[in-house]
């Protein structure tokens, strides 16, 4: 009987023909070995408008950057218990506006006699000032005696330190307390005169003013300012004149009404 030929070989054959089954694809490398993203650089973080004040814990500062408008956020129980003759209306203006100089007088009638050009001594805060609270500790720190001296504040709007347009006044007396200080609406209409004088500067600017010109106008202001608090005012072809003066020199019996004259027919 004749043997069948063995089909080993062509399955062997078969086999080696069939292609391999493709290797599995390696897994993805982990994000540890992944390529570390390129360094940024650091960004400088923008000045935060609100900046705590170096006088008084508390006592927040708002800057604007584009006009350099100063607007303080004071306790306004802190501003009463300084001052507790003060209302609770003027303590609320007043939390507001920064402090840029003071003037010190030995008591009232100094003051009233020839105004802030009479004070003994003056302090400024500028450019950025400080807070009325801080204003009135320095001011009282430097009283030898309780229950004396007379003081007056100079508040401001800006970044540029004293107003020449006038700025608001806070009139604090040693001796009883009392206050006479300017209020909202006052504040109001001097800070509006302040910001037409800015924008008056800003277009003198633009025209090609220089800044030796701008200086001179300021100094000019200033000298005005300081001719009125001296009880002097301009008048036309007569230049300065001093009020204090004129309500000094006696008037005539006529003027004062005392002499009377009699009636035509």
């Amino acid at each position: 009987m004749a043997e069948e030929p063995s089909s080993m070989p062509a399955e062997k054959e078969a086999a080696e023909s069939v292609e391999a089954p493709a290797a599995p694809e390696a897994p993805p490398a982990p994000a540890d070995s992944a390529e570390a993203p390129a360094p940024t650089e650091p960004t400088s973080e923008e000045p935060k408008p609100y900046q705590v004040s170096r006088d008084v814990d508390g006592t927040l500062r708002r800057t604007d950057p584009d006009t350099g408008d100063v607007e303080l956020y004071t306790s306004i129980e802190g501003i009463l218990k300084a001052v507790p003759s003060l209302n609770w209306d003027l303590a609320a203006a007043w939390s507001r506006l920064p402090i840029v100089r003071v003037h010190l007088f030995i008591d009232r009638s100094s003051y009233e006699r020839a105004g802030v050009a009479r004070s003994y001594a003056s302090k400024d805060f500028q450019p950025e000032g400080v807070d009325l609270i801080s204003a009135i500790t320095w001011w009282r720190r430097r009283v030898r005696e309780e229950g004396k001296g007379f003081a007056v504040f100079e508040g401001g709007f800006d970044s540029s330190g004293a107003c020449v347009t006038g700025p608001p006044y806070f009139k604090l007396d040693g001796s009883n307390g009392s206050v006479d200080a300017d209020d909202m609406d006052a504040i109001q209409r001097k800070r509006e005169i302040h910001e037409k004088r800015r924008k008056l500067e800003q277009r003198w600017a633009a025209k090609g003013t220089t800044d030796a010109v701008l200086l001179k106008i300021k100094q000019a202001d200033a000298h005005r300012l300081h001719r009125k608090a001296q009880g002097e005012e301009y008048h036309y072809r007569k230049g300065w004149v001093s009020t204090l003066a004129a309500q000094a020199t006696p008037r005539s019996p006529r003027q004062r009404g005392g002499l009377k004259l009699p009636a035509l027919r």
